[in-house]
């Protein structure tokens, strides 16, 4: 895990786009809680430096992003 967020970080990708949960297939609350909480990092963290054709416009208006997640 630890090798490869420092290749991440090499890579200019950033080290907090990679991370690890052990979570029983039975603890649903838990892994509701780890998704939230990466979607949340990689949403502060912005657009991949690999995405070169990324446009502001190209970002999911609000409203549709609510109707994905009912």
């Amino acid at each position: 895990m630890e090798y490869a967020q420092h290749l991440l970080e090499e890579c200019g990708l950033g080290a907090d786009r990679l991370a690890m949960y052990e979570i029983a297939a039975s603890d649903a609350p838990k892994w509701v809680a780890a998704v939230k909480e990466m979607t949340e990092k990689v949403k502060a963290l912005g657009p991949s430096p690999l995405n070169r054709e990324w446009r502001p416009e190209s970002v999911v208006p609000e409203e549709q992003e609510l109707a994905v997640q009912t």
